[in-house]
């Protein structure tokens, strides 16, 4: 039943300083300060889970729910260019608006896709099904920090930048090895921007069952070294991390039990065991699965088809 106005629960209209504010007014001074300032930091910052909080644009729930039009944000980019200093930072800002459309007419033009593998010739993996590992990545309690930080933060604040959405759908399906579909509608619940159009293409990429792309598979330890090598955003999020070094905090099964006593983290008390002990092994198998079914008939015809229908129409 639809809620009337006085049903609807005080939480609910209780502003959450955790969440970006909504309406026409925040969307216009987001974009100003995007444009007229935090453009500068935009490329460095779009693949750092703490820095991407204010070098990327957050515009996305704008553009979802309404409150600007993309129209009125290449307006705005179109009047900035032309004097910007930082035109390099803005045009890869620009081939971003542009995939956005792209991605939302292919989920319309076939929407079956929020449902099944976009390529039929993946059916047949991905079968199994651990509800175990996936309550662990659902609640944030892989036991890999940066995977753990990731979701945590999303659930709180309904934001995380691209490459780690993709990092926490690579883990999710292909360490994990499980099927995407339960994943993307947890994901998808807690996005401030969720976009249909955006959300399921972009998870069947990442989760490669296209056919058509490459296939990505993330190290989560590669990426808390790389993004976050202070280990800033997961003491942010992983509170039970807080006390370890931060060029331990990565790998912190790896710490002697009197280290971890040390830190006041000892490893399946306070913070979870790894939820799969071996990632070389994990990744090896699905790499192994996931090329060999790139050269099947099945996928190859379907491949055909989707790239007609998708790129050259």
């Amino acid at each position: 039943p639809v809620l009337n106005k006085q049903e609807i629960p005080p939480s609910w209209k209780k502003p959450d300083p955790n969440f970006q504010h909504g309406g026409i007014k925040a969307a216009h001074r987001c974009l100003e300060s995007f444009l007229g300032e935090r453009v500068a930091h935009y490329n460095q910052s779009i693949s750092k889970p703490a820095a991407s909080r204010t070098g990327c644009s957050r515009l996305s729930p704008y553009i979802t729910w309404g409150n600007l039009s993309l129209k009125q944000v290449h307006k705005a980019f179109r009047d900035t260019y032309s004097t910007s200093e930082v035109k390099w930072q803005l045009r890869s800002f620009e081939n971003r608006l542009k995939w956005h459309c792209h991605f939302i007419q292919k989920f319309e033009s076939e929407p079956r896709i929020e449902f099944e593998n976009i390529n039929r010739g993946f059916n047949d993996i991905r079968k199994e099904w651990n509800e175990k590992h996936f309550q662990a990545w659902k609640n944030g309690n892989t036991g890999f920090p940066l995977i753990d930080a990731c979701m945590r933060a999303v659930i709180e604040t309904g934001y995380i930048n691209f490459r780690m959405r993709a990092m926490l759908v690579s883990f999710l399906t292909h360490n994990l090895w499980l099927h995407w579909q339960k994943g993307a509608i947890h994901l998808g619940q807690q996005f401030l921007d969720f976009e249909p159009g955006i959300h399921y293409p972009q998870f069947q990429m990442q989760a490669a069952t296209t056919g058509t792309n490459s296939i990505r598979i993330y190290n989560p330890v590669k990426q808390s070294y790389d993004h976050d090598p202070d280990g800033n955003f997961i003491k942010e999020w992983v509170p039970e991390l807080q006390e370890v070094p931060s060029n331990q905090i990565h790998e912190p099964w790896k710490l002697s039990l009197m280290e971890q006593k040390m830190y006041s983290c000892v490893i399946g008390e306070d913070y979870p065991e790894p939820v799969i002990k071996n990632l070389k092994e994990s990744y090896n198998r699905a790499q192994q699965i996931l090329w060999n079914k790139k050269k099947e008939k099945k996928v190859q015809q379907e491949n055909r088809r989707i790239l007609k229908k998708h790129v050259k129409n």
